[in-house]
């Protein structure tokens, strides 16, 4: 008992820590990229109140706002928790969901000569078969192997999936249901099993289009992976910046192209 409240209080203060990474990376970034976007002169500013001008390496600005943008990323990174920028449970479930809608559509040609072929085996002879109408529903079968929710915590469902092989993690379950007419008497079939690995691309393209959706339904996207990329994208428009103002070749390169507008 003592045991689990002491874990229970570690795991409390690592998100508190790294909520205030968080937080100090995004308003940061955001931060430098406005001073970017609106062209400050950042050769002073105010600090509570009273003006602070910069007499001496003014032209280092710039880095010196890179290099901490670029320490706040690595702070967020050593306090997010373990496994944050894997999928949560709510993107496996979307992954799951897109896995099996896309693989329906793929084979479906595969899973309707399967159910006309259940239909032949079940009438003697040679009759004359015409299916009328054809379904299917999918379901992933690792879903039996995962304990339920209630059971263990989303952080042990995570790694449990994660850790299954890729015949296991991405193997779909196909009830497949038709009707036929077999020499033009109604004949049903229903609940018959197809089951389906879908193929590895197909595997990376649900992915990508999960990353991309979860991206705009999914807190897990905005909490883990965006404050990575305004942090980078920061970081990025500091070093430019400061590359403009520093660079000999760019400043040579300016000054002659100025030159050229004046003899035009």
């Amino acid at each position: 008992m003592v045991s689990k409240f002491l874990f229970l209080r570690i795991q409390t203060g690592t998100l508190r820590l790294a909520s205030v990474a968080h937080s100090y990376l995004i308003g940061f970034s955001v931060v430098v990229l406005l001073l970017w976007y609106f062209g400050a002169d950042l050769s002073s500013f105010k600090l509570l109140g009273n003006e602070i001008k910069l007499n001496e390496n003014i032209k280092n600005v710039w880095l010196v706002l890179a290099l901490i943008n670029l320490y706040l990323c690595f702070r967020f990174y050593h306090r997010m928790p373990a496994g944050s920028f894997r999928f949560d449970v709510a993107m496996h479930g979307l992954y799951d969901s897109s896995l099996v809608s896309l693989s329906k559509f793929v084979y479906k040609k595969q899973m309707r000569k399967r159910a006309l072929e259940d239909v032949e085996d079940g009438v003697e002879g040679t009759p004359e078969i015409k299916m009328v109408k054809f379904g299917a529903g999918g379901k992933m079968t690792y879903l039996k192997r995962v304990p339920k929710q209630s059971e263990v915590s989303e952080k042990d469902t995570v790694t449990i999936i994660k850790d299954m092989p890729y015949s296991h993690r991405n193997e779909i379950r196909f009830s497949l249901y038709s009707t036929s007419l077999v020499n033009g008497a109604e004949h049903y079939s229903r609940d018959r099993a197809y089951i389906r690995t879908p193929h590895r691309l197909l595997a990376y393209v649900v992915k990508g289009y999960v990353f991309v959706k979860g991206a705009l339904l999914s807190p897990w996207f905005a909490d883990h992976i965006v404050p990575f990329i305004l942090g980078a994208f920061a970081v990025c428009v500091a070093i430019f910046k400061w590359w403009q103002i520093n660079h000999v070749a760019h400043v040579v390169f300016k000054n002659s192209f100025n030159q050229m507008l004046m003899l035009l």
